[in-house]
């Protein structure tokens, strides 16, 4: 069993920071494995934030905070993390992750309410007209629904591949397509449940 101590949250810190920062390494690929040494730690000013981090969190669940914060800002301080919403980000994306049939459908209703407001199809909130960004994308951005269910959606009906061809700004995309697919492997779901779901909802 491994030990959970602030040389072990250190670890999870890098890798998970690496993961979100860098498009080789791959957390899960490489089973959080990552090059760290005891003396570098020890070294650290910082190592007390960590020390304090293994005490507040528990060994299956330091993985999830870290990810959900690297998640939304990758360039956070361990010390930030705990001083500011290092604790509110990771309560979110628990929230998701432990009732992910029930936000997918209440995400995508929204996304219904939003194609019943504008009188269009569903295709038409994926559909990426002169360069501009998607009506699903808006909502993206506008926190209104979570990224989370953007890659569900993307994983069933592969819609991101068209929007990196057709989008024409890029800086707002291609960061947030970034978090996508770095994010995608953390994701568990039910793909034929929440197919059943957007089939009830869309159609």
């Amino acid at each position: 069993m491994t030990r959970h101590d602030g040389f072990s949250v250190y670890k999870t810190y890098l890798a998970v920071k690496l993961h979100f920062t860098s498009a080789s390494y791959d957390y899960n690929k490489y089973e959080g494995k990552i090059n760290a040494k005891l003396d570098t730690f020890t070294s650290r000013n910082d190592r007390y934030f960590f020390h304090k981090l293994s005490t507040q969190y528990k060994e299956d669940e330091i993985l999830d905070f870290f990810v959900a914060n690297f998640a939304k800002d990758d360039k956070k301080w361990v010390k930030s993390l705990l001083e500011n919403d290092g604790k509110g980000n990771y309560l979110e994306y628990r929230k998701y992750k432990e009732s992910v049939s029930y936000h997918f459908r209440s995400d995508c209703s929204l996304l219904n309410d939003r194609i019943r407001t504008d009188m269009v199809g569903f295709n038409d909130v994926l559909r990426c007209n002169n360069g501009q960004h998607p009506t699903m994308l808006r909502l993206l951005l506008q926190k209104k629904i979570n990224i989370q269910t953007a890659i569900i959606i993307d994983s069933i009906l592969s819609y991101s591949k068209n929007w990196s061809k057709n989008i024409n700004e890029k800086i707002v995309w291609p960061k947030i397509a970034f978090k996508m697919a770095k994010l995608r492997g953390f994701i568990n779901y039910n793909e034929t449940e929440c197919k059943l779901i957007m089939k009830e909802i869309f159609t």
